[in-house]
Formats: structure tokens, sequence, C-alpha cells
């Protein structure tokens, strides 16, 4: 008779990427993990197989979550420019004491040099919010809501390096109002007002 599983692995993967969020996958242990998600050691390694390949289903998880709340927002967004405030605004969103920052960056230091797996997926995740962010500066350069006296892509360089600074920025304790007058200059640059 086979056994039903005691636990629902979405929400250990969930409690998972929670705890690697918090604490990086190095200081993570088996047990910590084991404690975390109540989830069995045995049962833990027969669902996910070993700490590493957990890890990637966690990062995955954020990874899809972040790309569908940015997409959702920016879809709803009255204008590019509005659209790329509101991303950039979610990522300030936190409370002022979360100094997480950003699971995504946090991995691309800690892990991606070394570690192939996740340095692909973290590829994927930066390609793709790159990709939109291109989408959201074309779309004001159409609705007249970003310049158009610098091209697409120059501005797309700009607003990504400044996307992933902010993600950087909140993890370093750099004091809010820093980061939002940084996000804000890069907003007036955008549209253009400045050059």
């Amino acid at each position: 008779m086979v056994r039903h599983k005691e636990f629902d692995p979405d929400e250990a993967v969930a409690a998972a990427m929670a705890l690697f969020w918090e604490r990086g996958y190095e200081a993570t242990s088996v047990q910590d993990l084991v404690e975390h998600t109540g989830v069995g050691r045995r049962s833990m390694y027969d669902t996910f197989g070993d700490k590493h390949s957990l890890y990637l289903k966690a990062l995955d998880r954020y990874t899809a979550t972040t790309e569908k709340v940015f997409g959702d927002a920016a879809a709803t967004a009255p204008d590019g420019r509005a659209a790329i405030r509101g991303l950039f605004d979610m990522l300030l969103d936190s409370a002022p004491d979360d100094r997480r920052g950003c699971l995504v960056v946090n991995s691309a230091t800690e892990v991606g040099p070394t570690d192939d797996d996740a340095a692909e997926r973290l590829g994927l995740h930066l390609a793709g919010s790159r990709e939109l962010l291109e989408g959201l500066i074309r779309r004001g350069q159409r609705d007249g809501s970003v310049t158009d006296r610098m091209s697409a892509e120059t501005l797309t360089s700009v607003a990504f390096n400044a996307w992933l600074g902010v993600r950087v920025a909140v993890r370093a304790r750099t004091p809010r109002d820093r980061i939002v007058h940084d996000v804000e200059e890069l907003l007036t640059l955008l549209s253009g007002s400045q050059l």
C-alpha cells in the first residue's frame, strides 16, 4: 500500500523559499529546512531530492511569482512610464525593517558564480526582466510618457541597471529615501525633462 504524503509539497517549497531568502543557500542547513518546513528529513529527500534540488525549486517559485506580479502590474498601468514607476515601487514595497532584498540578486551573488543550474535560471529571469523593461520603455515612447530623444536600447540599459541596483540597495540597507531619490532621478531621465 502506497503511503500518502503528510504535507503539501507546494507549501514546503514556499517555506523553504522563505528560509533561503532570509539566510541564503550556504547558511541554510538541511536540519534548518526540516525544522522550518515541518517536513521530515526522509520525506524531504524522497520528495525533493537533496538540498540543492529544493533550492532550485524555491528559486523557480520565486521567479515565477515575481514575473507574474510584475507582468500583471505593468499590464494595468496607464502608460509606459507609470508602469516602470509601479515596478520600482513594488521593489520598495516591503516593510522598512525587511532587509532580505531580492532572492534573485542574493542568489546571483552567492551561488551564481559556481552553480550552473542556478545561474541558468537566474539568467533567464534577468533576461525576462530586461525584456519587460524594454517593452515598457518602447510603450512609453509610443504613448509619449518616455522620451524618444534616446534610443530604447540605451534607456533599457540604464533602467535595467537601476532595477538591479535598487534590489542590491535594499539588501545593503541603503536608506530608503536615498533609493527613492535615485528612482525619481531615473524617472525624470526617462521623461526627457532633463535632456
